[in-house]
């Protein structure tokens, strides 16, 4: 009988280094994790795809992995994404793309992005999430920690300030900001919130499941519009944590479990 599959979708990341360091890890866990299980992985970004393929690497779309599987006589197969956030990618990259396929499963399942269940529970995402995130990046006493997420161009993301709210009532010297500015909170919201701590030093580290550009150049460039230029400029002093969150072992954890609760939860 043929395995069951479990396909892992990620937006993707084009250069080999920042997937050896942030994908591959989690890939490798989840087969670890859930042996009887088949472990693939698709990229949701056309673009990423494309670079990719010229340069010799085959990736497929959600869809185009689903169909190469129900082609294969697979019946049983399980989704988890790799998205932080419900949203675009989530509800058009991923869940409008599986619907065809439904009914040419016996069993066919979509998991949660990590953020997804805000619900003031025991498994409240934003919890979990929030411990984890903090367990592997500490602050010293004299610094306030800024992590940079991606945000959307499209429609605001409610995550990203629930994440935030939940730091401020925790007591966390902690500031969640976005890319996109016309996401909120934005670097200017940031850079409000930073003046008013007080504090001169700051840990900027990305709110990212995997590196490239938004890390290397947004975040921690040199030229006058990364964060870190930005952050300078007003007069901080800045210690830069390159790694991402798929570089950090508590984070990653976050996916086992939503996999496990995809796979065991009817």
């Amino acid at each position: 009988m043929m395995r069951p599959v479990l396909v892992f979708v990620s937006f993707g990341v084009a250069a080999q280094e920042a997937r050896q360091k942030s994908l591959a890890p989690l890939v490798s866990e989840l087969e670890m994790a859930f042996p009887r299980f088949s472990v693939v992985e698709a990229y949701t970004s056309a673009f990423i795809r494309r670079r990719l393929k010229a340069s010799g690497v085959e990736m497929p779309s959600l869809e185009e992995c689903l169909a190469k599987l129900c082609g294969k006589g697979v019946r049983e197969v399980y989704v988890q994404p790799a998205l932080l956030t419900p949203g675009e990618e989530y509800e058009n990259k991923i869940l409008k793309e599986a619907e065809p396929f439904y009914a040419r499963f016996a069993v066919l399942r979509i998991g949660e992005p990590i953020f997804f269940r805000c619900d003031g529970t025991e498994n409240d995402d934003i919890v979990r999430g929030l411990a984890a995130i903090s367990s592997e990046i500490v602050p010293t006493k004299d610094e306030a920690a800024v992590l940079m997420g991606h945000g959307s161009p499209h429609r605001h993301n409610p995550v990203y300030a629930l994440l935030q709210q939940r730091a401020d009532e925790e007591g966390k010297s902690l500031y969640i900001g976005v890319l996109e500015e016309t996401d909120t909170p934005n670097f200017a919201t940031v850079l409000d919130r930073l003046r008013k701590s007080g504090k001169k030093r700051v840990l900027l580290a990305p709110l990212l499941l995997a590196g490239g550009r938004h890390v290397t150049e947004d975040m921690a460039g040199d030229a006058p519009a990364s964060w870190k230029s930005r952050l300078q400029r007003a007069g901080f002093s800045v210690r830069i944590a390159m790694q991402t969150l798929g570089e950090r072992a508590a984070f990653r954890r976050l996916y086992i479990e939503k996999v496990r609760h995809l796979i065991e939860d009817n």
